[in-house]
C-alpha cells in the first residue's frame, strides 16, 4: 500500500483545530488540506464530480448494474464495496439526473407551446373535454364534480389536531384542490408535468415497502431485510435508467426520419425486454433458487408490486392534489 503523501511543511497547523500535519489530513479532525483559492471554473467541475462520483467506480457501477442482474448488490455484500458507487447515491445520482433532464425538457416544451400554441397538438376543444368537470352551466351554478370535491374536504376532521387548526387545513385543501382542478382543466399536460418533480419522493417512500414485500415472498432463506433493501435500489435504478433510455429512443422513433425511427422503435422494444428479464435474473442471480421457482416468486412478486404502487400513486396523488 503506498504511504499517504507528505506535506512539504509537516509542522504546519491545521487551519480547523491547530494541530501540526503531517499529510494531507488532519489527524485530529479529518479536515483535508484544501486551497479553494482557485478558479471557479475548476472548482464547479471538482464540486460536480464529487456530487455525482463522475469517476472510474461510477462507470464501472453503472456498468454492471445494466448488464449483471444482482452483481452490484451481490458485490455489495461480499465486502467489495470500495470500487462501486453505495446504492442509496447511486439511485438519487439517477433518478436526479433523470428528472432534472425531464424538467429541463418540459420548461422548452412549455416555452415553445407558449410562444406557438400548435405546437403541443392540444386543442382547446380536447381542454374543454378534460375539463368539463369544472365548468359551470349555463345558469353559472357549480357542477357536481367540484362540489363534491369540497363536500369531501368539508368532511375532515383529524382527531389529533385543534377545531381552529382543521378548519385551516380543510380552507387551504380546498383552495389548493380548486387551483389545481382549474390547471387540469386549463392545460392537462402542464399540471402532468407538474406532478413528475415528485417522483423520486414517492420511489423513495415506496422502496421500503417494496422491499418488504420481497422480504415476506423470499422469507424462507434467511436473507436479512436489507439486502432486500439494497437490491430493490439497485433495480429501480436500473428502472428508472431504462426509461430514460427508453423515452429517447422513444424521441427518436417520433422523428420520422426514415430507417432511424424503425431500428430506434426496435431498440425501445428491446430496452423493455430486457428489463423485464432483467429484474427476473436479479432475483435468480441473488437467492441462487432454481429458474421455475423463481419464475412463481417473480410472478407474485410482480402482482404484489403492481397492487402496491397502484395504492400508493392514488394515495400520493391524492396528497398533491389536496396540499400541493
Amino acid at each position: 500500500m503506498d504511504n499517504p503523501p507528505v506535506l512539504s511543511e509537516p509542522t504546519q497547523p491545521c487551519l480547523n483545530c491547530d494541530e501540526p500535519l503531517m499529510v494531507n489530513y488532519c489527524g485530529n479532525c479529518g479536515q483535508e488540506v484544501k486551497n479553494f483559492r482557485r478558479p471557479f471554473f475548476k472548482l464547479s467541475s471538482e464540486a460536480i464530480k464529487s456530487l455525482f462520483e463522475l469517476d472510474g467506480r461510477a462507470f464501472r457501477t453503472l456498468f454492471f448494474l445494466l448488464t449483471k442482474p444482482a452483481h452490484p448488490s451481490k458485490e455489495y455484500f461480499s465486502g467489495r464495496r470500495v470500487q462501486y458507487t453505495p446504492p442509496l447515491r447511486l439511485f438519487l445520482v439517477i433518478s436526479v439526473s433523470f428528472f432534472l433532464l425531464v424538467s429541463l425538457y418540459t420548461s422548452i416544451m412549455s416555452i415553445e407551446e407558449a410562444l406557438n400554441p400548435d405546437v403541443s397538438g392540444f386543442s382547446e376543444e380536447t381542454s374543454d373535454e378534460v375539463g368539463i368537470i369544472l365548468r359551470s352551466d349555463e345558469d353559472g351554478e357549480a357542477d357536481n364534480g367540484l362540489e363534491e370535491i369540497l363536500s369531501f374536504v368539508e368532511g375532515i376532521n383529524l382527531p389529533f389536531l385543534d377545531e381552529q387548526t382543521n378548519n385551516n387545513l380543510r380552507k387551504m385543501m380546498s383552495s389548493q384542490a380548486e387551483a389545481n382542478l382549474n390547471t387540469l382543466a386549463e392545460n392537462p399536460i402542464d399540471f402532468a408535468r407538474g406532478y413528475l418533480e415528485y417522483i423520486t419522493v414517492f420511489m423513495l417512500l415506496m422502496i421500503p415497502l417494496l422491499a418488504l414485500i420481497q422480504k415476506l415472498i423470499y422469507i424462507r432463506t434467511g436473507h436479512y431485510y436489507v439486502e432486500h433493501l439494497v437490491l430493490t435500489l439497485h433495480n429501480h435504478a436500473f428502472i428508472i435508467f431504462v426509461v430514460f433510455v427508453a423515452s429517447l429512443t422513444g424521441a427518436v422513433e417520433e422523428s420520422q426520419v426514415p430507417i432511424l425511427n424503425i431500428l430506434f422503435g426496435f431498440l425501445g422494444t428491446a430496452i423493455y425486454i430486457w428489463m423485464w428479464v432483467y429484474l427476473f435474473l436479479s432475483l435468480k442471480n441473488y437467492f441462487q433458487q432454481g429458474y421455475g421457482k423463481t419464475l412463481l416468486k417473480y410472478i407474485t412478486a410482480t402482482v404484489l408490486y403492481g397492487f402496491t404502487l397502484s395504492f400508493g400513486i392514488l394515495l400520493f396523488s391524492g396528497i398533491l392534489f389536496f396540499l400541493f
